[in-house]
């Protein structure tokens, strides 16, 4: 019993999802009283096997366990959040709607009532809701780039490229290091026809991850963009290009991203190194 408690601690402090193993570990503890030699610990098993029974669909161990975790805690907001949780899995998403705005109403600095809301309203596809929820959460949280990284995607499903760049700047601010958020924001420059910030971006990619082949891409793509607007500036009047490099850099970069993208192909099957370089030879 008390190696199953131990793996069962080991899960929770990995902050893994093994809801199957969790159940299997937890089922003779469960059917013997065992999770009492846990101590205090044992709140945390019940919880971990709440979660998990959800995760497998098994309401009926769920609502077992949710009544002896509202006996030991009746005003736990902690234990309103799993009410809210199971409302979701048996689909009435109105009253877990309804207990995690409550929950929130009592503090709004409650993170996971927060995040349960944000999910569930994402869930049933409510853009709007969910981009005011996200909004009034990072208000409170602004250092959770994983929020950010969050609203600026849902931003980007309403081509409201802005504010996705907007947020993407703070991702950057929290975590500079992430080739990818570099590369994310580096696309989303490219869309707003932001084209001397994209290649900035896209050369950071390719600084922070050498060999990335997206960011290669893109350096090649908006050094010849910034050629086709300086020779055609009527053509896309909106295009930022102030401070963009001259025309020789912009050459050698084009030709450099070229050669790093052939390098990159040749390890690659005949079809799709042959379209690549179709591509880069148009």
């Amino acid at each position: 019993m008390s190696s199953s408690l131990e793996l069962l601690a080991e899960i929770r402090q990995s902050s893994e999802r093994r809801p199957f193993a969790v159940l299997k570990l937890a089922e003779p503890l469960l059917n013997t009283s065992g999770v009492s030699r846990a101590g205090d610990d044992a709140w945390l098993v019940y919880e971990q096997v709440f979660v998990s029974a959800i995760d497998e669909g098994q309401i009926e161990l769920a609502k077992a366990v949710l009544v002896i975790l509202r006996t030991r805690f009746p005003s736990s907001q902690r234990v309103k959040r799993l009410y809210g949780m199971i409302n979701e899995a048996v689909g009435h998403p109105d009253e877990a709607k309804t207990i995690y705005k409550e929950m929130l109403e009592t503090d709004e600095t409650n993170v996971l009532a927060s995040k349960r809301l944000i999910a569930l309203l994402k869930a049933y596809g409510h853009v709007g809701e969910t981009v005011k929820q996200l909004v009034a959460y990072l208000d409170i949280h602004n250092n959770d780039f994983e929020a950010w990284l969050e609203l600026s995607n849902l931003y980007l499903t309403q081509s409201l490229y802005p504010q996705a760049a907007f947020c993407m700047e703070e991702v950057i601010l929290q975590q500079p290091a992430n080739h990818y958020f570099h590369l994310c924001y580096a696309e989303i420059s490219y869309s707003m026809g932001n084209f001397d910030l994209a290649l900035k971006e896209y050369l950071r990619v390719v600084e922070l991850s050498t060999d990335n082949v997206r960011g290669f891409y893109g350096i090649k793509l908006v050094a010849d963009r910034i050629r086709d607007v300086r020779a055609k500036p009527k053509r896309d009047q909106n295009a930022r290009i102030d401070d963009a490099p001259q025309p020789a850099t912009l050459d050698r970069l084009s030709q450099l991203a070229t050669e790093r993208l052939v390098a990159a192909y040749n390890s690659a099957n005949d079809t799709c190194k042959k379209t690549a370089e179709e591509w880069l030879k148009a």
